[in-house]
């Protein structure tokens, strides 16, 4: 099915552009969003007499997104987690971590499903790349570095249990005494 784009849409084509879809994904996806029309002689009329209003917005979207880009590119997302003596982590770092760090550290809102990496398990450098408008991609460094966590959660145990000792050890003497 030959339709007319009315917005950008990701690895599909450019506003404007005349494009062939599938059926399906035009009537459930592409139309109630208003982002394309069927591809006939009043449409694309429309559209034409429309061209240089998609191309002011095309222009000025990917001017915006390259803003973007040049702001993301290199940047450095610092992440401490904790994790295992192989530098495996209690956890992971998702896209929804990522695309809050960068809210937060570049004051950008990024959607998440726009961020292509796996989740992270590891530490280390980790690229992430971040699609931010057709044919604009971003590429910055997420860094992963180990929590140090003050005393060890196993020496505080330790301590615990040492202080609790003598008082169960009186509590179980005392049962003993009272069952005889």
């Amino acid at each position: 099915m030959e339709v007319v784009l009315l917005k950008s849409v990701d690895n599909l084509g450019q506003a404007g552009e005349k494009v062939d879809v599938k059926r399906g994904y035009f009537r459930n996806f592409l139309e109630p969003r208003l982002m394309a029309l069927v591809a006939n002689e009043a449409n694309l009329k429309l559209v034409e007499s429309k061209k240089k209003q998609l191309e002011a917005m095309v222009a000025r979207e990917t001017k915006d997104a390259e803003k973007i880009k040049a702001l993301l590119d290199g940047q450095k997302l610092e992440f401490k987690l904790r994790a295992g003596d192989r530098g495996q982590l209690f956890g992971s770092v998702t896209s929804r971590d990522v695309a809050d760090a960068i809210k937060e550290k570049l004051n950008v809102e990024i959607e998440r499903r726009r961020i292509d990496m796996e989740n992270l398990r590891t530490l280390g450098d980790h690229p992430v790349r971040i699609r931010i408008y057709t044919g604009v991609t971003a590429t910055l460094n997420a860094h992963i570095d180990r929590l140090i966590v003050e005393g060890e959660e196993l020496e505080g145990l330790e301590a615990a249990s040492a202080a609790a000792a003598p008082a169960a050890v009186e509590a179980v003497a005392e049962e003993a005494q009272d069952s005889e």
